[in-house]
């Protein structure tokens, strides 16, 4: 699936709402006054107890140990994190739409950088509150420090102190997880688009040099190309080529090739001057005596008699063999060669021919 990086990368940033509606962590104390334990909760912005007396009593038991009062609002992490993890969630959002994988990476290791800093940040907070005791304190034990355990269970004094992750820190889990696979995902994508352009490129390059090699072979051998007899049309009067005794064809330098039903329509094009005389390579005959082959109008005789009607009139009619053109040749009959032939019918606006 060609969108799956930005989908997962759109799940990272949303999961990140989950930690304002669960806590982050969560410490209990189990006391022979607390059988069932004293649940405290840390939210990113907030801390929490079971009942709204919970932080109370907490006090009021680090009091006689000389712990710190905890007030939530005198911390300041709990007043910036919340706006933290909102730039986090429109960063994830934005490199979402921005869709590279830097972006991606980028979100990702700054999540787990401040994940990282913020457990640290736990850390010194507990730290803090377990070994700054107050010298004035009820109960004072020497070289005793009430520092609950950052994970796991501890026993301070009569109290057993556990400490473990909560649903938040789950969905912090989850976000850093999901951001991490969609930045390899599509790095993975990216680098498979950047290998198959590179292959695209190839046979572009290998195609190209493939057609310029055929244009160039076919500038170097240009051939005749077979009439189709019965099929293809006259490029002068569009009328279909069918006789193989009378088809012509003009044989440009870059190999185009028109043909033609008879000799006289081959004049007509040449004198309208279709194509230039620069760009003809050959002009090209069928015959009489050799029907169906194309032969080079230079080498060929042509014969003008009323004996031999053309398909379009001006009874012309070709003959590779000149001896053979000789004794069909009747005395008012003219004789001519290719260049003859041009000559005589040259300035000549239309050719005079009939439909078959």
């Amino acid at each position: 699936m060609k969108n799956l990086p930005q989908v997962l990368m759109f799940t990272a940033a949303l999961l990140l709402i989950g930690v304002f509606f669960f806590p982050l962590w969560k410490i209990t104390l189990f006391a022979p006054q607390y059988p069932d334990g004293i649940n405290m909760y840390i939210w990113i912005n907030q801390m929490t107890g079971d009942t709204p007396y919970t932080l109370q009593n907490v006090n009021i038991l680090n009091h006689y140990i000389g712990m710190q009062k905890i007030e939530p609002e005198s911390i300041p992490e709990l007043q910036y994190f919340p706006y933290i993890v909102m730039a986090m969630i429109a960063f994830g959002l934005i490199a979402a739409w921005v869709k590279k994988p830097a972006a991606f990476w980028g979100w990702t290791v700054t999540l787990m950088v401040l994940g990282a800093l913020g457990i640290y940040d736990f850390y010194l907070w507990e730290y803090d509150y377990g070994h700054n005791l107050d010298p004035n304190a009820p109960i004072k034990i020497p070289g005793m420090v009430y520092q609950p355990p950052l994970i796991g269970s501890k026993m301070l004094l009569n109290f057993d102190a556990s400490s473990w992750p909560n649903w938040g820190s789950l969905f912090l889990a989850l976000a850093t997880l999901v951001g991490l696979a969609a930045a390899l995902l599509q790095q993975k994508q990216n680098a498979a688009a950047a290998e198959k352009r590179e292959k695209n490129h190839s046979k572009n390059a290998l195609g190209f040099a493939a057609i310029a090699g055929l244009f160039l072979l076919a500038s170097c051998s240009v051939e005749p190309q077979p009439i189709v007899y019965g099929e293809e049309n006259c490029h002068s009067c569009q009328m279909t080529i069918v006789d193989q005794r009378y088809g012509a064809e003009i044989l440009t330098k870059k190999g185009k090739a028109y043909k033609f039903d008879a000799i006289e329509c081959m004049l007509h094009f040449a004198e309208e001057g279709s194509v230039p005389e620069t760009e003809v390579k050959s002009y090209l005959l069928n015959s009489f005596d050799q029907p169906g082959i194309l032969t080079d109008a230079a080498t060929i005789t042509i014969i003008e008699s009323s004996s031999l009607p053309s398909p379009m009139g001006m009874n012309l009619t070709a003959f590779t063999n000149t001896a053979a053109a000789k004794e069909v040749e009747a005395a008012e009959k003219k004789v001519y060669n290719w260049n003859e032939l041009r000559e005589a019918f040259s300035g000549l606006s239309a050719h005079r021919v009939s439909k078959r």
